[in-house]
């Protein structure tokens, strides 16, 4: 029996250092195939020598510390792949997470996003191609929906910059009436009811108006239009008449009064749930309150999300003003380093002698009765038998001090902090010192205790500025436990000692700051001599002691941040928009752009026409009529920075003309008004001019008056203009021309008609 229970005990024995020996070598690969970046293979190893050995803590500490880092360094490289575009590696370093750890939500959760990733690849080829086509509300439109699903792909995010800068160069997206109708509209009515003029546009160009009843028949407009859109000339006449369209298809129109019951009943409104990541929906709401005056806002405060109700115009313009808000908080990361250096002298040398010489009578009896004091006294007749052999002398004691001590300590931190912006970041390295308060009644004592912080206190806020600049408000204290002194009721107190520091000042990234010259320095002497003997220079030493001490107490800060994430503008496309007016929230302003024969729209940034001055065109345009006169400029075609310039304006006409007037434009920005004369075209008659210098607009007028009607060709005015010290390619034009004939009708010529000139520095 005894022999079996000993082999079963060597059994065991023997299986558990086997078991061990095996645990150690499963371990010992696990760190070697953690080594070579084969994180499958370490954490199966290690996981297996940690359920080997389950009583070895290392084992599985060494386990789970290798699982993390495998972890972060897979998800560090997953994302660096799917960040390039390598969507297959990516996922490859998900699966290998998966392969260790087959529950794991973020490995999961990432295969996920790279599913959604490549259908947004797909979603921007597909806007790219769209934007391409000149399609832009397609683009913007998938662009969007892009960023809904993943707010941070970089493709989606410049397309939309892109579009952005489109879209802020030509009229916001809004139904088209003049897709249909492309060609320029001329309209001339002088106190004319609405309803006649919109039936002269129905009839020319084919487009259906349907008319609210509460439309009234009898308001009359007076319309004077030259070549501009279908689109912009019925915005304007409503405008006017205080109507309001909504466009029912490519060729039908409603008409109604523009006021509130008819736009609740018209208007279509659209609902639209807006998330924010980077600000409180309280605080978007409020904006959204202020600047559009919307008064119905729900939010949900649990989701963060705010919800809207309201036409597809203010819809629109909501989300520029959410977009340009919920931009995410600048981050910094700041490196901090605190140095305190302590150092102590001290030299206590010499020969330090008691300072007391006592004489005691011997020999005499006290005749005073004894009371159990230790003082003996003596009557003052025994001071007579008093001599040399009735004294006794204590002689002095003296001990000799030779002590140097040398002190040095530092106390360092170097902490890391990340800190969003305007946030404060605290630390405190030290103790917590409890100060006991003791209150006495009449029936019972109670103790309070208060702790005192004592150490290192650390306070910094960053503020973070354009050009990666970051402002800090720093405040650096330093204390420390001098001494303890004890109340009269028995409560501790403590004597503290405490530099502190507080400032502002403003780095760049990466910029290293260091503050120093906190210094306490202290020098203390103390000295225990024999009179007279001990002030002797060098042989004073052996009749006295000397005690020096120095204390020198320096502390160094040193910061240093780093930007993690600044601030992201949008851009100035989308930071400026147009809003309508104070009754009316729109995307577009009210105006008129001037068309040309072929349907084409000249127009500048914003939307606005583009002034006639800078617009180009050959210097002589065709008439529109048999009897129209025609038009030449004659003048320099190169200026130099201010040079004058004279510019002709010749007509020619094969009718008789009795009067006329002249609307001309120039640009300026380039050229400075100098005169404008009258070349006697209609001889001796009236001469009339209006100059706005601001806007560059002339306006003249010619009366022939009793002389005989001019016809044929010849001089009409004289235009004088410096040019401004830049170079530019600019124009001057004839915007307008009325010609009154003497004899019957005279037609008008195609306008504007534009004389181009290079200025040159």
């Amino acid at each position: 029996m005894f022999r079996m229970i000993f082999k079963r005990a060597g059994a065991v024995f023997l299986a558990v250092v086997l078991s061990g020996c095996a645990a150690q070598q499963h371990h010992r690969d696990g760190i070697e195939a953690m080594a070579r970046g084969d994180y499958a293979k370490a954490l199966q190893e290690l996981s297996q020598a940690a359920t080997m050995a389950p009583d070895d803590v290392a084992y599985r500490r060494d386990w789970l510390r290798a699982r993390e880092d495998a972890s972060n360094k897979l998800f560090g490289a997953a994302a660096n792949s799917a960040a390039a575009g390598d969507y297959r590696k990516a996922e490859a370093s998900y699966r290998q997470v998966l392969q260790y750890e087959p529950d794991n939500h973020r490995a999961q959760s990432g295969l996920t996003k790279l599913v959604d990733l490549q259908r947004a690849d797909d979603e921007v080829i597909a806007a790219r191609r769209a934007f391409k086509e000149g399609d832009v509300n397609r683009a913007a439109e998938l662009a969007a929906g892009t960023l809904r699903r993943v707010p941070g792909h970089v493709g989606a995010q410049a397309l939309r910059t892109e579009l952005d800068a489109q879209l802020a160069l030509a009229t916001p997206a809004v139904p088209k009436l003049s897709a249909v109708y492309a060609k320029p509209i001329n309209l001339e009515f002088r106190d004319a009811s609405i309803k006649m003029v919109f039936d002269a546009l129905s009839r020319t160009t084919g487009i259906n108006f349907i008319f609210d009843r509460d439309v009234k028949p009898e308001q009359r407009t007076t319309v004077f239009l030259k070549q501009t859109s279908l689109d912009d000339a019925i915005d304007v006449i409503l405008s006017t008449g205080q109507l309001d369209k909504k466009v029912l298809n490519a060729s039908s129109v409603l008409i109604y009064p523009s006021n509130q019951t008819k736009q609740r009943e018209y208007q279509d409104l659209m609902v639209r749930a807006f998330y924010v990541a980077n600000v409180e929906a309280k605080q978007t709401a409020s904006m959204l309150k202020t600047v559009l005056k919307l008064k119905d806002i729900h939010v949900e405060e649990k989701s963060n999300m705010l919800v809207l109700r309201e036409t597809p115009e203010t819809i629109a313009l909501a989300e520029k003003l959410i977009r340009l808000q919920d931009m995410e908080e600048p981050e910094v990361m700041l490196e901090v380093e605190v140095l305190e250096i302590n150092r102590s002298r001290l030299l206590n040398a010499g020969v330090q002698w008691n300072s007391q010489l006592t004489v005691t009578p011997l020999g005499i009896t006290s005749s005073m009765p004894t009371t159990g004091s230790s003082t003996s006294s003596m009557k003052i007749s025994d001071l007579r038998n008093l001599n040399s052999d009735r004294l006794g002398i204590t002689v002095p004691s003296a001990t000799i001090n030779l002590q140097k001590t040398d002190a040095d300590a530092k106390l360092l931190a170097n902490p890391r902090i990340r800190v969003r912006d305007r946030e404060k970041a605290k630390i405190m390295i030290g103790d917590r010192v409890p100060v006991v308060t003791t209150t006495s009644t009449n029936t019972f004592v109670t103790e309070n205790i208060q702790y005192l912080e004592v150490g290192l206190k650390l306070e910094v806020e960053p503020d973070v500025h354009l050009h990666d600049e970051i402002g800090l408000k720093l405040g650096l204290e330093v204390s420390s436990l001098v001494s303890s002194v004890k109340t009269n009721n028995g409560s501790q107190a403590y004597q503290i000692g405490t530099r502190n520091v507080n400032t502002s000042l403003r780095l760049k990234d990466g910029e290293t700051q260091i503050l120093a010259g906190l210094i306490n320095d202290e020098d203390r002497s103390a000295g225990n001599r024999v009179p007279l003997l001990g002030d002797f220079p060098v042989l004073g030493r052996l009749f006295g002691s000397q005690n020096d001490s120095r204390q020198k107490t320096e502390i160094v800060l040193s910061i240093t941040p780093h930007l993690i994430r600044n601030i992201r503008r949008q851009g100035p496309a989308a930071e400026s928009f147009w809003s309508g007016t104070e009754t009316a929230l729109r995307d577009r302003p009210l105006m008129l752009r001037s068309v040309d024969e072929k349907g084409g729209g000249n127009t500048h940034a914003g939307g606005a026409a583009t002034p006639p001055s800078v617009a180009p065109a050959s210097a002589q345009m065709p008439a529109t009529a048999l009897n129209a006169p025609k038009l030449l400029w004659t003048g320099p075609a190169t200026m130099k920075s201010g040079e004058v310039g004279t510019f002709n304006l010749r007509l020619n006409t094969a009718e008789k003309l009795r009067a006329g007037s002249v609307q001309l434009g120039y640009d300026p920005a380039d050229f400075e008004f100098v005169s404008l004369d009258d070349e006697g075209y209609f001889s001796k008659g009236s001469f009339s001019k209006s100059v706005d210098t601001a806007s560059g607009r002339i306006s003249a007028s010619f009366d022939s008056g009793a002389a005989a009607p001019p016809s044929g060709e010849g001089a009409m005015l004289s235009l004088q203009l410096k040019a401004r010290a830049r170079a530019t390619d600019s124009a001057i034009g004839v915007i307008s021309f009325m010609p009154v004939g003497a004899q019957g009708v005279v037609g008008r010529p195609a306008l504007p008609l534009m004389h181009n000139v290079t200025i040159a520095p």
